[in-house]
């Protein structure tokens, strides 16, 4: 059995946690464990908002959930020999259940608390709770289904470096002052999703050992300068963070850049399973975990990864897929293009597309006794997989989105041969 590093109670709030938790990227918030090289360690996991999402059949918390306090993360772990420069190998060697906790939920947020990637069509909050049994799991709020989960991190990332951070601010907060001017992105009009980046916020912040903003907001000026400073978790960056990539699961090898000595290591936002995109924004399978991992360091071995853009910093994680993952043989595809909900022709927009390609499936898939809300959840939680299938060919980018069918444990979704009992409709 690895070394448990960092446990965490469920049953408490992250500010009463026995080992410090965090919820911003700052190179100040100082590590609460360490590591050697080659060693096994686990590291458990709160799920993504600390506990305000619950296991019933209301959607009153997703509707109100306090988003200025998210993502808690386990960490900062540092990584013995690990320095600016180098390359941390972190191999994932198992994620699981915390036990009694195994079960997880999936939602939307209302338009009000920032939406979602389909909040002009669902502006509405809505949950669905999943109950997990080993590798499988049902929901009572979306019944037939039922499917195997591939758990992991949505979010893993090492500390930026005071350069990366203070890029990250300028050009997040260039996004967000653009909104109403002329230089204004052309996605912008076309998704509902609000505010366009989440820029530093006091408000909600926990920095690790430096404490919680109920305590320490404007009671010690270090500790509001670092907030006031620190980046939200909400994207991905350069150090790898809130990707949502499902398969960074069992057998799977990251590497992430170092830009502080000790690396820094940090995650959370456990994922029992999820849908490429996950579209509804609260929409894994959210739960609380634990991941055991293994970490070596490669010397100056950042290097190797690729710097597309005007700083050296403008680097990515690199990763390896695991071998293990749910095994479908029939699939319903369905396809998106980059021309919009109000006949709008984009070009080459792959957004659009995938946007469209989700849109017709839910559309598709409420013939079969669901409401379009219930499969809004589902594709954002379920092992579908999401494709940019073509973008060379002007105007339009195709994006497909494929669903697996054996999901659906009571009912054929395919077109049926008899259209005629399809209008009556499915019960």
């Amino acid at each position: 059995m690895p070394k448990k590093l960092i446990s965490v109670d469920p049953k408490f709030p992250p500010w009463k946690q026995e080992t410090p938790l965090h919820n911003r990227w700052h190179p100040d918030i100082p590590p609460v464990a360490k590591v050697e090289q080659g060693e096994a360690f686990r590291v458990e996991c709160v799920d993504w908002t600390g506990g305000q999402i619950k296991n019933d059949d209301s959607s009153d918390d997703v509707k109100n959930v306090d988003l200025s306090q998210v993502h808690y993360l386990s960490g900062p772990i540092e990584v013995e020999g690990a320095e600016p420069g180098d390359l941390l190998k972190v191999e994932f060697l198992n994620l699981g259940t915390l036990d009694g906790d195994e079960w997880g939920f999936t939602g939307s947020f209302a338009k009000e608390n920032g939406g979602g990637f389909l909040t002009d069509h669902f502006p509405r909050a809505t949950k669905a709770i999943w109950d997990i049994e080993g590798v499988y799991c049902c929901s009572r709020h979306i019944p037939g289904v039922r499917f195997a989960g591939l758990i992991h991190p949505g979010l893993i990332g090492t500390a930026p470096s005071a350069e990366l951070l203070k890029i990250w601010n300028e050009r997040e907060t260039k996004l967000v002052n653009e909104e109403g001017t002329p230089e204004e992105k052309t996605l912008c009009g076309c998704l509902a999703t609000r505010p366009l980046a989440c820029l530093p916020e006091p408000k909600g912040a926990m920095l690790g050992k430096l404490g919680h903003f109920l305590q320490m907001a404007g009671e010690d000026e270090s500790w509001d300068k670092i907030a006031s400073e620190a980046a939200r978790t909400v994207p991905g960056r350069e150090n790898g963070g809130n990707c949502d990539i499902k398969n960074l699961s069992r057998g799977c090898t990251v590497y992430f850049p170092v830009f502080v000595p000790g690396a820094n290591l940090s995650m959370g936002d456990m994922h029992f399973s999820q849908g490429d995109g996950e579209v509804s924004f609260c929409g894994a399978i959210e739960m609380s975990g634990f991941l055991d991992l293994k970490c070596t360091v490669i010397k100056s071995g950042m290097k190797m990864l690729p710097v597309i853009g005007p700083s050296p910093l403008n680097v990515n994680p690199i990763f390896e897929i695991g071998p293990l993952e749910p095994r479908f043989s029939e699939w319903l595809v369905f396809e998106g293009i980059s021309v919009d909900e109000q006949g709008n022709q984009h070009y080459l927009d792959a957004t659009i597309a995938y946007k469209m390609a989700v849109l017709n499936c839910i559309k598709y898939l409420s013939q079969f006794g669901y409401s379009e809300e219930q499969v809004y959840l589902l594709l954002s939680c379920c092992p579908c997989e999401g494709r940019i299938s073509g973008i060379v060919d002007v105007p339009n980018a195709v994006a497909t989105l494929a669903i697996p069918l054996a999901i659906f444990r009571d009912r054929d979704v395919r077109p049926p041969n008899n259209i005629e009992s399809m209008a009556a409709g499915i019960r």
